[in-house]
């Protein structure tokens, strides 16, 4: 009965979760739940449109990886990170500027995520993905940078499969997921 229950009470989550989501359009347009073309996901809760990461090679490839850069501290030059579709100056702010560029989903005020509205897209259940894979496919078990900083040489990540967060050297390769506040 107990594991009856647990399992009614995530699967009641999931449905509160994903019953906030929209599937949107690399024009900005409202798609169907079912659409498998989408560029970035709205969530109505908390009014955010996240970026979708796609298997293409290109700006929003899943493997992609970059390092952490503010034009203040980070690092900014391509010695560390070559592992975006451009290959050199893989870093956050080079990708959030090109997101910007292209107005993705029709949004022009691209940015890294706070650690807290990251935690906002993991989902606590039995699989080692904790991101819902129908809305943002291509997720990497890996972690995410947030904009948080520790200190002028450490930033905040959160690790898609195990959730939590955790701090790490700047020069270090991560993932990224960018957002924008939806207007």
């Amino acid at each position: 009965m107990h594991k009856i229950i647990t399992f009614l009470s995530f699967f009641a989550c999931a449905l509160i979760v994903n019953a906030q989501l929209i599937k949107v359009s690399a024009q900005g347009n409202i798609l169907k739940s079912d659409a498998k073309n989408h560029r970035c996901v709205l969530d109505q809760q908390s009014k955010l449109v996240w970026e979708v990461k796609l298997s293409d090679k290109g700006l929003q490839d899943t493997n992609n990886t970059y390092t952490w850069f503010d034009a203040k501290s980070g690092v900014d030059n391509g010695d560390y990170s070559h592992h975006c579709h451009w290959g050199k100056n893989c870093n956050t702010q080079a990708f959030i500027k090109a997101l910007n560029i292209v107005k993705l989903c029709k949004q022009s005020a691209w940015r890294l995520p706070s650690e807290s509205e990251l935690r906002t897209l993991l989902i606590y259940g039995d699989d080692d993905l904790l991101i819902n894979p129908d809305f943002f496919p291509n997720t990497k078990r890996k972690s995410y940078w947030s904009a948080d900083e520790q200190d002028v040489d450490i930033a905040i990540d959160v690790p898609f499969f195990y959730g939590g967060s955790k701090s790490s050297d700047k020069s270090f390769d991560a993932h990224i997921r960018a957002v924008s506040d939806a207007y």
